[in-house]
Parts: C-alpha cells; structure tokens; sequence
C-alpha cells in the first residue's frame, strides 16, 4: 500500500509486532508439537473413531449421505481435540519431573472429566436429532448425528484407553541392549 504525501510517494511500513503476535496458543502449540511421534499419536484418534461411525451405521441400517461426511469432519475436531488435551497434558506433567509411567496414568485420569463433558454434551445435544424421528433416514440431520454420536462414542474410549498405551510405547526411550564384548584373550607374559 502506497501512501501519497505532497512531497514523495512511499510505501507504507506495517508493525512487526501486528504480524508476530506471540500468545498462549502459540506458545502451547509448539511445546506439544516438539517431536513428531505426539502428533501422530493424536492423529491415530481420527481411524480409531471411525470404527465407531462405521458401526453406528451398520447396526441401524442407515444410509452414509453427504451430511454423515460433515459429522465425520465435525467428530474428527473434537476426537482430535480431545487427543490433545490427553498428550499435552502428560507432557506437562513429564516436563515437571514425573517418571513416564506415573505421568501417563496422571495425566489421563486429569483428563478423563473435561473429556467426557465433552462428549455428553454434544452427544446429548445431537440425541433428539434421531430420537424423534420415524425412521434413520427421515431427515438429512440423522446421518450427521449418527456419524457423530457413534464416532464420539468410541473415541471417548479409544482417547481413554489407547492414546496413553501408544504414547506410552511412541514416547519411551528406546535403548537397545549393546552385545557384550567376547573377552579377548590377553597376552601370555612370556611370549
């Protein structure tokens, strides 16, 4: 953007600090994403919630529409939120000095609250969508609540019971056992 004054024309210089702004959730982000293995860790979430969505769907015999895909996509960001106030706050607790055990078993009963209000407030919200409806496919809103409501489901357990095993198994030093040397044989004195 070019500013005119009756003298030259020159641009217009910005702020740095308006364009680096350095918050919280910045601050946070990073601390989480410090290697790669945690945030493949939360990223497991998303298949394991859609073993729920796939049976939500078989067992009721409905039809996965274009609106199933939105509560998929919708599921999928609070699956991996969830994913990630589990890891984020076991690494917190690890950064304070906890053996990785402790910190694991810690930082997932912390979280088992926060997570399952979560999941019953949006399941609870999206319940009367296919509780007062005549059959699964009476309106396009049952299939996003069915894809939702089954994927939050089995990912609230997933989140709960194997996030913290793989963490536990991505996140562990892995030391291999160094082979014993054979004893060499020492040089005889008198030789």
């Amino acid at each position: 953007m070019w500013r005119l004054t009756r003298r030259t024309c020159r641009p217009v210089t910005r702020s740095r600090k308006s364009a680096t702004s350095s918050g919280p959730t910045r601050s946070r982000t990073a601390a989480l994403f410090e290697s790669l293995r945690a945030p493949f860790v939360v990223l497991l979430t998303v298949p394991l919630a859609l073993i729920g969505v796939f049976l939500v769907f078989f067992y009721t015999g409905a039809s996965f529409t274009r609106s199933a895909y939105i509560g998929v996509i919708m599921m999928a960001g609070i699956v991996v939120n969830n994913s990630i106030l589990v890891v984020y706050h076991i690494n917190e607790i690890r950064r304070a000095g906890t053996e990785m055990k402790e910190a694991v078993i810690q930082g997932t009963l912390e979280r088992v609250r926060p997570i399952l209000m979560t999941m019953l407030t949006t399941v609870l919200g999206l319940l009367p969508l296919i509780l007062f409806s005549e059959t699964m496919d009476a309106t396009i809103w049952n299939a996003l609540a069915l894809a939702t409501i089954g994927g939050l489901i089995a990912s609230t357990i997933f989140v709960l019971t194997s996030i913290p095993v793989l963490y536990y198994l991505f996140e562990r030093p892995w030391r291999r056992p160094v082979p014993a040397r054979a004893a060499e044989p020492s040089p005889a004195a008198g030789d």
